[in-house]
């Protein structure tokens, strides 16, 4: 069987010979080689994503913009993305992903630095939809690349690691713009705003270079690996891929209209209804919580959450099996539910505790995401998983339009944060719900009963 991504490489179902500690050798060299500068890229594309959330204040002064049009400036980056997502994991396939990866990179860098030169309230929504298809396929592309890369038992973990850049993203990022926001103001005749955004593209686009010339696009051409390193990769993710493909959609068709993907991207779409919201509105909650708070400490208080959440998805990702993804998935889903809940009760008579309730809320939603991947990487493969795979992300990432638009609304409309903060509430909980049905129906299938037929 050929590995998607690399039509050019039959790939020799032979196991290899290597001893077990051989085995670990190699796939420490492959982690070592790719997994650092998938997690330098994943957590810039995150900072581009969000420091909009730091912008906000700018705008206000600046465009007097109001909650619900930010909502939609958050938000629209995702019609962007979704329009986008599916074709371009369709052309990482055709054109190998170390080439599709680099240029997604360089055109959203490009047009995240361009964010700086936004001279009106259009105008940041019409940037914001165009960095949206620039970065659309990044994430996704990354998933299947590492299905190119790791066995089903290694795969959990370093899909976990590499997306903790997502807390790390926060860690770094509350403090980094809020630092910006109160020392860059008036730097080169430019509003500290606007270095928020110069800050975010200008790394894009050289790491974009960096791609390029470093990564492999599948372990066939990975001239640092020996030929006994590459044949075992190989053949153990041609062996796992044919079995997979015995049950899995077959074609890019297939898979988008496989009713499991189509479950599968309404869980991702509620899960991220709860996380998208967090994000773009933290700091302004924080600011809530202490009016006095100056931008650096509610970017370092920001950051606390984030921080939490980065250590929660190592040990998690470190210990979870992938032999039952449903249960860890289900448990996260179900505290992140309950932690908002708190928050929203504690937001006006308790504020530090309601701060305590938003980190837990944050360590449980940012875990649950890579454990959600478990679930399709279980049963896609060829070149369906490229375009199941960038499905579920596009529409689960409509909620990255969808939430924030409603969270600003929401305010708007009832002066309260914590009456917005019940829809990360309700889309948790319902999320939870249908991963569980889901299980329950899998459980039955394989008991083979008559309500499967």
């Amino acid at each position: 069987m050929q590995q998607a991504g690399n039509p050019a490489q039959p790939v020799p179902l032979e196991t290899s010979d290597l001893t077990e500690a051989e085995k670990k050798h190699t796939m420490r060299k492959v982690t070592w080689r790719l997994v650092p500068l998938l997690i330098i890229g994943y957590f810039i594309s995150y900072i581009d994503r969000v420091n909009i959330s730091f912008a906000k204040f700018g705008f206000e002064d600046d465009f007097n913009m109001d909650a619900a049009t930010y909502g939609l400036a958050a938000g629209i980056f995702f019609l962007g993305y979704i329009l986008a997502e599916v074709p371009s994991n369709i052309f990482m396939v055709r054109f190998g992903a170390r080439k599709w990866l680099a240029r997604i990179m360089i055109s959203w860098g490009i047009v995240g630095a361009l964010m700086a030169a936004a001279w009106n309230t259009e105008s940041v929504i019409v940037l914001r939809f165009l960095l949206g298809v620039a970065e659309a396929g990044f994430f996704p592309g990354i998933i299947l690349y590492l299905t190119y890369w790791y066995p089903n038992r290694e795969r959990a973990k370093v899909v976990a690691t590499v997306m903790m850049a997502i807390p790390l993203a926060g860690l770094v990022g509350g403090p980094l713009n809020g630092w910006i926001l109160d020392t860059f103001g008036g730097l080169l005749g430019l509003d500290a705003w606007r270095w928020i955004f110069l800050v975010g593209g200008i790394p894009a686009f050289v790491l974009g270079i960096v791609f390029l010339f470093t990564l492999s696009d599948s372990p066939a051409k990975a001239k640092w690996l020996t030929d006994r390193q590459r044949t075992w990769i190989a053949s153990t993710i041609a062996v796992e891929d044919a079995t997979r493909s015995q049950t899995a959609p077959k074609g890019h068709w297939a898979a988008l209209k496989n009713k499991k993907v189509l479950v599968l991207a309404a869980v991702y779409f509620l899960l991220q209804c709860g996380s998208y919201p967090l994000i773009y509105w933290l700091p302004s909650v924080i600011k809530g919580v202490g009016p006095g708070f100056d931008a650096t400490t509610i970017g370092w208080l920001s950051a606390i959450p984030f921080l939490a959440a980065a250590i929660c998805m190592y040990v998690v990702g470190k210990t979870v099996s992938t032999r039952r993804p449903s249960p860890p998935l289900i448990i996260a889903l179900a505290i992140s539910t309950l932690a908002f809940a708190a928050t929203a009760l504690l937001l006006g008579p308790a504020p530090a505790l309601a701060f305590l309730a938003v980190i837990v809320a944050t360590m449980a939603i940012q875990t649950s995401k890579p454990l959600f991947w478990n679930l399709p990487t279980s049963f896609l493969a060829g070149v369906g998983a490229a375009s199941g795979i960038a499905l579920i992300n596009s529409l689960g990432n409509a909620a990255g339009f969808f939430s924030p638009l409603a969270f600003g609304w929401i305010q708007d409309a009832t002066g309260s944060s914590a009456v917005s903060i019940t829809v990360m509430v309700a889309t948790n909980g319902v999320a939870a719900l249908i991963v569980i049905a889901l299980m329950i129906l899998g459980r039955r299938k394989t008991a083979g009963t008559p309500a499967d037929k």
